[in-house]
């Protein structure tokens, strides 16, 4: 059994056995991978907090051929992001951000650009950063990292570059068009707003898209993640409710 090294986010964890865990994490190297933490729900301190979600870590593991999980030998924690914990709505996105990764990113598959956006989009949250911005900031660069974000400012059948204001989006072909070739059917308009919101995503760095998407864009993301996907992020229900009853 090779010992391997790696940085890597904690995603999510579940109880294994009688006293250990099961981690999975997103290496900057591995990709998404599952570990058996020995032990793990009776460690205190330190070793604990390596194994909590959110956690950025770098950890040391066995990994056994043929084996769908690995062996954590250590975890050393570069970041905590334990304080999300005082802020609802602030840790449910972090939770929708893990949830949307381990949608995305499969096994073994080195994926360095889906663990920076998990990393930036933790570090915003912990620095106060609008939890809904974040989650839809995710929602948008986890479709373009894969591949079916559409082209948003050219017609999808012509090329024509298009006017500034709302879209028309085909949701049978999943593109942008213009007037002309809007299908009598099966169409949704993006707003104006939303336009300029999903423009603003996709040319800047999260710190500076401070403003949550507006309602249309948000439904329009989550649908088109889920045509692609065919799996619905759970976590975004509680979300949804906490930023609904102003959860700080």
């Amino acid at each position: 059994m090779p010992l391997r090294r790696d940085e890597a986010l904690v995603l999510a964890r579940y109880p294994f056995r009688e006293r250990d865990l099961v981690v999975v994490l997103l290496g900057r190297a591995a990709g998404q991978l599952r570990v058996v933490a020995r032990r793990a729900r009776s460690m205190r301190g330190s070793q604990a907090t390596a194994t909590e979600p959110l956690a950025h870590v770098r950890v040391s593991y066995f990994e056994r051929a043929g084996s769908e999980l690995a062996t954590l030998d250590e975890a050393e924690v570069i970041r905590s992001a334990f304080d999300l914990a005082s802020r609802p709505s602030a840790w449910a996105a972090g939770q929708v951000v893990a949830e949307l990764a381990l949608v995305y990113c499969q096994p073994g598959q080195r994926n360095e650009p889906a663990f920076r956006l998990v990393e930036r989009c933790v570090a915003c949250l912990l620095g106060g950063h609008e939890p809904a911005a974040v989650v839809g900031y995710a929602e948008l660069w986890f479709l373009r990292l894969g591949g079916v974000f559409p082209e948003l400012d050219r017609c999808g059948v012509c090329g024509a570059a298009l006017p500034a204001g709302s879209r028309w989006f085909d949701r049978v072909e999943k593109r942008f068009v213009c007037a002309e070739h809007r299908p009598t059917g099966g169409a949704s308009r993006i707003s104006a707003a939303g336009v300029v919101w999903l423009q603003r995503a996709s040319r800047l760095p999260l710190e500076q898209v401070g403003e949550a998407p507006p309602e249309d864009v948000a439904g329009w993301l989550a649908a088109l993640r889920e045509g692609f996907t065919e799996r619905e992020v759970k976590s975004w229900r509680y979300l949804r409710l906490l930023l609904k009853e102003g959860g700080a």
